[in-house]
C-alpha cells in the first residue's frame, strides 16, 4: 500500500494526481495500492511499507524547503547559479533556445540536466507537471525518470502516457557550467559525439540471447543453433581472460554468429569480434571512436527513462533493458524493471530513429526463463537474453526449442508490411 498526502494548500491537485493515476492504471500499473489524502502541512509524504519520501515545491508558500526533495518551479534562477542543496530540482532554467531541468543525483550527488525547447508554462501546467511527479514517484520511479516522463507528459493529451520520442527533453551529456561531465566524450570534436552510429543490426535476425561465462559455451550453443551470443566473463584476472575472447570471437566466425563480448573491447577490438556490450557505467571508460570506426556492433544496457534517452544519443546497434525480474547472476543497483515498464520502453523505442527506420534493436534480460518468456516477448522486445535458464539446464537444448517455440508463437511483421522470422 502507499499513501499520498496532498498538502491542504495544494487540495486542488487530488483531482489531478487522480487523474494521472487512471492514465497510469489503464498502462497497467497497479494503481489500487494508491491511496490520496491530505496532509496539514506544506510539503507532500508518499508513504511506502518501508519508507516515506517527502516532496516540497515553491507552489507553495510559505516555502519550507526541508524534505528530500524540492522541486522549484518560480524561482528565476541564472543558469550558472542553480541552487546547489542536493534536494533541489530546478525546473525550467532558460538559456537562451532551451530550457532545463537539473538537478542532482540522490545517490553520488552528481548533477544531472535535461534540455528542451524553450516554452514559458503558466501556473496551471506547473501544477501538472507536480502532478505527474508526484505520482510517478508514488509508483517508485526514480526521480530522474519522474522527470523525463512529466516533462514528456506536458506535451500530450491528459489521457495519454507519453510514448513519442519527440516529446522527452533529452539528457545533458556534458555541460561545464553545471559540472556534468562524460569522460567518453573527450575522444570526439564537439558536437562529434552527435554523429556517433553505430554499425546496423538486424532486429529479426537477433534470436535467444544466451549469455554465458565461457568458449565452451559458446561452442555448445553455436553448434546447436544459436546465432546471437554474449562472452560475459566477470573476473578480469581469470587466467585464461584472453584466450577464451580469442577463442569465442573465432568460434563466431567460424559458425557465422553474432558472437557479442561483454567489457573487454579492447580484446574485442583486438581479435576483431562481431560485437561488444557495455553497461552504463563502462561507456565513460570506453574507447567508443576506435569501436564504432571498426565497425563492430555497440550494445548498451539501460535501467530506466534517463539511462535510455542518455544513450540513444550514442546510437548504438542495440539497446538492453533490464533487468525484468530480480536476478542473482549480478548485482543490480536498480530495481527490477517489470513488465509494465518495459512495455512502455519499447513503445518508446519503437520512435527513435535507426539508421533508415524507426526502432532499436531490444533484448530484455533479467530472470527471464520459459516460465516468464512468453509475457515478455509479448511486451515487443526483438530479443530475449538468458543467463541461467540455459546453463543451469539439465538438457540446455530442449530449453532452447521452448524458446524458439515462444519467439515464432506470433509472426512479427516489419515496416515493409511482411511477415518476418526471427532465428535462434
Amino acid at each position: 500500500m502507499v499513501e499520498i498526502l496532498v498538502p491542504s494548500t495544494l487540495i486542488e491537485l487530488t483531482a489531478e494526481i487522480q487523474q494521472v493515476l487512471s492514465v497510469a492504471k489503464r498502462n497497467g500499473f497497479a494503481t489500487n495500492e494508491v491511496m490520496l489524502g491530505v496532509s496539514s502541512t506544506s510539503q507532500f509524504k508518499i508513504s511506502f511499507a518501508d519508507n516515506r519520501l517527502v516532496v516540497g515545491t515553491d507552489l507553495i508558500e510559505p516555502l519550507d524547503r526541508f524534505g528530500d526533495i524540492f522541486l522549484d518551479y518560480m524561482t528565476r534562477h541564472d543558469f550558472v547559479q542553480v541552487p546547489h542543496e542536493r534536494n533541489s530540482v530546478s525546473l525550467g532554467i532558460i538559456e537562451g533556445e532551451h530550457s532545463f531541468d537539473i538537478w542532482h543525483h540522490p545517490l553520488n550527488d552528481e548533477v544531472r540536466a535535461f534540455s528542451y525547447p524553450n516554452k514559458p508554462f503558466e501556473q496551471a501546467q506547473h501544477q501538472h507537471h507536480l502532478s505527474w511527479v508526484i505520482t510517478l514517484l508514488a509508483l517508485q520511479f526514480p526521480i530522474e525518470d519522474c522527470l523525463s516522463v512529466a516533462r514528456a507528459a506536458m506535451h500530450v493529451s491528459r489521457e495519454t502516457w507519453p510514448v513519442d520520442y519527440a516529446c522527452f527533453p533529452r539528457p545533458v551529456l556534458e555541460d561545464k557550467r553545471l559540472g556534468i561531465k562524460s569522460l567518453w566524450l573527450s575522444q570526439f570534436e564537439p558536437n562529434r559525439v552527435t554523429h556517433l552510429n553505430f554499425a546496423y543490426l538486424n532486429k529479426h535476425q537477433l534470436g535467444l540471447y544466451p549469455v554465458v561465462d565461457s568458449s565452451e559455451w559458446i561452442e555448445r550453443l553455436l553448434k546447436l543453433g544459436v546465432k546471437t551470443i554474449q562472452l560475459r566473463i566477470k573476473d578480469p584476472d581469470q587466467a585464461d581472460l584472453e584466450a577464451q575472447i580469442q577463442r569465442s570471437i573465432d568460434l563466431g566466425k567460424q559458425y557465422n554468429g553474432q558472437v557479442f563480448i561483454n567489457d573487454y573491447w579492447q580484446l574485442a577490438l583486438k581479435y576483431g569480434a562481431f560485437g561488444v556490450h557495455l553497461g552504463q557505467e563502462d561507456i565513460e571508460y570506453a574507447n567508443l571512436s576506435l569501436i564504432e570506426q571498426a565497425g563492430i556492433r555497440l550494445g548498451l544496457s539501460t535501467h530506466g527513462y534517463f539511462e535510455l534517452l542518455r544513450i540513444s544519443q550514442i546510437n548504438p546497434s542495440y539497446i538492453a533493458l533490464g533487468h525484468i525480474f530480480p536476478t542473482t547472476t549480478k548485482t543490480m543497483p536498480s530495481k527490477p524493471q517489470g513488465l509494465v515498464r518495459l512495455a512502455l520502453y519499447q513503445r518508446l523505442i519503437k520512435t527513435i530513429p535507426y539508421h533508415q527506420e524507426f526502432g532499436y534493436p531490444t533484448v530484455a534480460i533479467g530472470g527471464i526463463d520459459l516460465d516468464t518468456a512468453p509475457l515478455v516477448w509479448d511486451c515487443g522486445v526483438s530479443s530475449l537474453a538468458v543467463v541461467r535458464a540455459i546453463t543451469l539446464a539439465t538438457q540446455p537444448k530442449q530449453v532452447l526449442l521452448g524458446f524458439r517455440t515462444i519467439m515464432q508463437r506470433n509472426v512479427r511483421v516489419d515496416s515493409m508490411g511482411q511477415g518476418v522470422d526471427h532465428v535462434i
